[in-house]
């Protein structure tokens, strides 16, 4: 796939989504693959709270995909299903109180009842790697997901699947989901190219794909709304990055996405941006992050659109509808 770079007489799109995870998004993993996260989640809680009242300050709607098994006030680490035995070996069995990085029950609620519409999508029930199991599975998964959006009243139009691993564009549709968010691997560009890219970019663009009657946004394989030359949640930033001073680095991001979003508004091809809630969860990212919102609010809605996954599906799959000759 190829980023798309074409002029259009339409205003720039962007979207935004946070991935809300904490120890679900490694429960699977070993050794050091949690270093990031703090060890109870209130920085991450923190920075949640910072960034919805940003997000209210500068009407900017968010997506937050979050793990569903985060949205239980507890359990007994036991749960049914067509599993692999051990898939939830690194439950804890307990509550929001005991292990609040296996709970989070606040989350939803928070971001439901800002005052921006922000979405509330879908990351699997336990961060299940969709294209890597049975399909029995991302059923069980989705309808268990669903079921507790349902019992908030938020619905499940969107979904980002666990490290993008894809599950199957008809199963989404029969759980009533109309947009999905994939990676584009640009790693294969060269070594120099993939530095500038990820340093001072700008972003790649790519044209969101209706397929097989689910939209398709397309963003990178690493985290864009935040930095990789910067800490990463409770991780320091990489070696290569650290003989240039951090100041340096968060201009240099801040720059990064401003200058990926004139862009977007000068092709009028969609820009996704996203992040996991941890990556910004510390001084150096949060800052970049903050000034980058307050730039978003200075921008005409003329020029650019602010749209969650769920709005930008409901866009295009009209659009498609449309120009297929059936009723959307």
């Amino acid at each position: 796939m190829q980023p798309n770079t074409s002029r259009r007489d339409a205003p720039g799109t962007l979207t935004i989504s946070v991935e809300i995870e904490l120890g679900w998004g490694v429960h699977d993993l070993s050794g050091s693959a949690a270093e990031h996260l703090s060890t109870d989640g209130s920085p991450e809680r923190a920075h949640l709270r910072k960034l919805l009242r940003a997000a209210d300050a500068c009407g900017v709607p968010i997506t937050f995909d979050v793990v569903g098994h985060l949205l239980l006030d507890d359990c007994d680490g036991s749960h049914s299903g067509p599993y692999e035995p051990g898939w939830f070996d690194a439950d804890p069995g307990t509550d929001a109180a005991a292990d609040p990085l296996y709970y989070a029950p606040e989350v939803a609620p928070a971001v439901l009842d800002a005052a921006v519409d922000h979405e509330l999508c879908t990351h699997t029930f336990s961060h299940v790697l969709c294209g890597s199991v049975d399909r029995a599975v991302v059923d069980h998964e989705l309808r268990r997901a669903r079921a507790l959006h349902d019992e908030l009243d938020a619905g499940s139009a969107s979904i980002v699947p666990p490290r993008h691993s894809r599950p199957p564009n008809d199963l989404l549709r029969e759980h009533g989901v109309r947009a999905a968010r994939y990676a584009v691997d640009t790693s294969g560009n060269g070594r120099l190219r993939r530095l500038r890219e990820l340093t001072v970019g700008p972003h790649p663009l790519w044209e969101p794909a209706v397929v097989d009657g689910v939209l398709e946004t397309y963003c990178t394989t690493y985290p864009s709304l935040t930095a990789a030359s910067l800490p990463s949640g409770q991780s320091p930033a990489p070696a290569p990055f650290r003989s240039v001073p951090a100041a340096v680095r968060r201009r240099l991001h801040g720059r990064y996405l401003r200058r990926s979003t004139r862009r977007a508004i000068e092709t009028g091809t969609p820009l996704h941006l996203w992040c996991h809630l941890y990556d910004l969860s510390n001084p150096h990212q949060w800052a970049v992050v903050a000034e980058y919102l307050e730039f978003l609010a200075t921008v005409p809605e003329g020029d650019l659109r602010i749209r969650t996954m769920a709005s930008l599906a409901d866009e295009y799959l009209v659009a498609d509808a449309v120009a297929a000759g059936a009723s959307p």
